[in-house]
């Protein structure tokens, strides 16, 4: 896949918007702001465990990976131009094989976790924090947004082209 793609995914109280630029990207965050809610809510849309008001907005296929290597494995084979969540509890994501298939795919991936991904190669400039702007009061919806860590400006300023 090529280009932006845009994610929304919003509950009654909640709501993330992300921006896909690369294959790969990863979204850290600390703890309870809302990275493995993202992925549940996820999963539970496309499984058809979600009422109303709950919505997943994108131009492509969405899916959630989990359970161990081999059917992660099988699966992500079967995948093609869709948008694959991980969330960091799932251990496939730190082997080299997953690492493989990844990069032998043409789907979008978003990673979440606290750790560094040795086995695949990102651009430092896709990876976000979670942050939370608003709280759960209510009526009022809690507004996820993504920041990036590592503004793109600040990392070209440090290298002159030769």
């Amino acid at each position: 896949m090529k280009g932006n793609i845009k994610v929304v995914v919003s509950t009654k109280k909640l709501r993330y918007e992300l921006n896909l630029r690369r294959n790969i990207t990863i979204i850290q965050g600390d703890s309870a702001t809302g990275k493995t809610t993202l992925i549940q809510i996820i999963n539970d849309y496309l499984s058809g465990r979600t009422g109303p008001g709950t919505d997943v907005i994108c131009k492509k296929k969405c899916a959630v990976l989990s359970g161990d290597l081999e059917s992660v494995l099988i699966r992500l084979e079967r995948l093609s131009d869709t948008i694959v969540f991980a969330d960091e509890q799932e251990h496939f994501l730190y082997s080299k094989r997953f690492a493989a298939a990844v990069l032998k795919s043409d789907c979008y991936f978003v990673f979440i976790t606290r750790d560094d991904l040795h086995t695949l190669p990102y651009s430092v400039n896709e990876i976000y924090c979670l942050k939370n702007s608003g709280y759960y009061q209510n009526t009022r919806q809690v507004y996820n947004s993504l920041h990036q860590i590592y503004p793109e400006s600040s990392t070209k300023k440090h290298f002159k082209k030769f």
